[in-house]
């Protein structure tokens, strides 16, 4: 039975603020539901502790950046039983805001130090847990807050495990300015342009690429993107030298969560065959936010942050000719304050069609992917997308950008369309899908169509862990 030690900044249910958390609690579920011995660590976040079982070990790795002791806590989650360390630094993690961003939505001033420590303890127990009864057999390490554990590794150098380096978002490089690199106790032997430098700075994500041995990204079509300069973020020279060592896996989900069928945050439960249920949450949807109820009008969706990443710059441009049209919009997300102040004058424009709630509300956003009709995705960029793969489950049908995982998993002119497609990140092209998705949706029965197509799509996570284990395999 193959050991993984799964790294990640983030996990679902136990703290979230975006994709990585629900990868993160998910993608370990489905490998152990194939036979792998999947453990995981994350930092001990204020709050997190009661939110696990009880501690049941704890080992002190001592006070290497003197600020105060590194501790290992052994639990488990209570929701499946997965073993995980929590790195428990009162000084780095105990704090008021999130992950992050302190309570003012500023970056911790010493996050380099923050995910410095986590990464040090990460490479600690992937190269000595066979003190502790439990040796993994390869480290898989998630975006720029693990990235430097592939650092401490090689300056070790000790010959060590393998290492798996999963980009989530290319842009989050993790960078910090060379002043601090002291802080990290790490040699300067890894400071050239072949490894941690990156522009004058040195980068979280580009320790966790240069030195692992393998390269995965969250989507096939995302892989190829980022090999270019547009999209590359600068480290696309970089991945171009080592793209050898990179695969496109495209992210799965947790249908036990993410499903019409069995989804307790919903007004009406349905499925394919009893797709006309759709309109009771719909009904609902509508009067929760104190929009007229009228079932005719198409009802488009956005769960998002709000940023020019995601393209929610071109919704405020393209929206209003379907909303004088009847259309409603319900928008659930926070982001950029600009884009936040926007939509809240929109929603005073419309006030009978348009509702924004500032913030993230799990179970609000399950009924927004139940309730509304079509979800607008129209982002510059997008890795993989998990909003899309939600909402294809609901009978929601997508209107996306092509790009990264949305040109994977959304499709427009085919027998198997199941959302709307368009290619340019322009207004102009977002109002051209706004516009067919209004004359589908005026036919019915090419609606019912695409929604049923949606509904059949499987991107569960048991359909992706077997590329997974290949790759593990691979490397074992």
């Amino acid at each position: 039975m193959k050991k993984i030690l799964f790294a990640a900044s983030e996990i679902h249910p136990l703290i979230k603020t975006g994709g990585l958390a629900d990868v993160a609690g998910a993608l370990p579920i489905a490998l152990r539901k194939k036979g792998l011995d999947v453990r995981l660590i994350m930092p001990a976040y204020q709050g997190i502790l009661d939110k696990v079982e009880s501690i049941y070990h704890s080992t002190n790795l001592g006070n290497p950046f003197g600020i105060g002791d590194i501790i290992l806590l052994e639990s488990r989650l209570r929701e499946n039983d997965i073993p995980i360390w929590l790195v428990q630094c009162q000084a780095l993690y105990e704090r008021d805001g999130g992950p992050y961003l302190d309570t003012n939505g500023l970056d911790y001033v010493d996050n380099h130090l923050r995910f410095g420590a986590f990464s040090w303890a990460i490479a600690m127990l992937a190269q000595h847990g066979n003190l502790l009864g439990w040796q993994a057999d390869i480290l898989h390490l998630n975006d720029w807050q693990t990235g430097f554990a592939a650092a401490y590794l090689k300056s070790w150098k000790l010959n060590h495990l393998p290492i798996v380096s999963t980009i989530h978002n290319l842009r989050y490089n993790g960078s910090f300015d060379m002043a601090r690199y002291g802080d990290m106790r790490l040699s300067n032997e890894l400071l050239d342009l072949h490894g941690m430098e990156f522009y004058g700075r040195f980068s979280g994500l580009k320790a966790g690429l240069v030195y692992a041995d393998r390269i995965t990204t969250v989507s096939p079509t995302y892989a190829k993107e980022i090999l270019t300069s547009e999209y590359g973020d600068g480290m696309d020279g970089t991945l171009r030298a080592i793209r050898y060592k990179l695969t496109g896996i495209l992210n799965g989900v947790d249908y036990d969560q993410w499903s019409p069928e069995k989804d307790d945050h919903i007004a009406t439960h349905y499925s394919p065959d009893t797709i006309e249920k759709k309109l009771d949450n719909k009904l609902a949807l509508l009067r929760e936010n104190g929009l007229s109820e009228d079932p005719t009008k198409l009802v488009f969706g956005v769960v998002s942050r709000l940023t020019e990443q995601k393209g929610l710059d071109l919704i405020l441009e393209a929206i209003p000719q379907v909303l004088n049209k009847g259309a409603r919009l319900i928008i659930l997300g926070s982001g950029d304050r600009a884009l936040e102040t926007a939509y809240q004058a929109l929603q005073a424009s419309y006030p009978e069609q348009v509702s924004i709630r500032i913030g993230y509300h799990e179970a609000y956003s399950h009924r927004i992917q139940a309730g509304v009709d079509a979800l607008l995705i129209p982002s510059r960029f997008e890795p993989c997308g998990l909003t899309q793969l939600y909402a294809l489950k609901y009978g929601t049908l997508p209107v996306v950008r092509k790009t990264g995982g949305l040109a994977d998993t959304v499709f427009e002119g085919t027998e198997q369309a199941n959302g709307f497609v368009f290619e340019n990140a322009t207004a102009l092209d977002l109002s051209k899908a706004l516009e067919r998705c209004l004359t589908c949706f005026a036919d019915m029965q090419a609606w019912r169509i695409r929604q049923f197509n949606a509904m059949q799509y499987d991107f569960s996570w048991e359909t992706v862990t077997d590329e997974w284990i290949e790759l593990y395999n691979q490397l074992a």
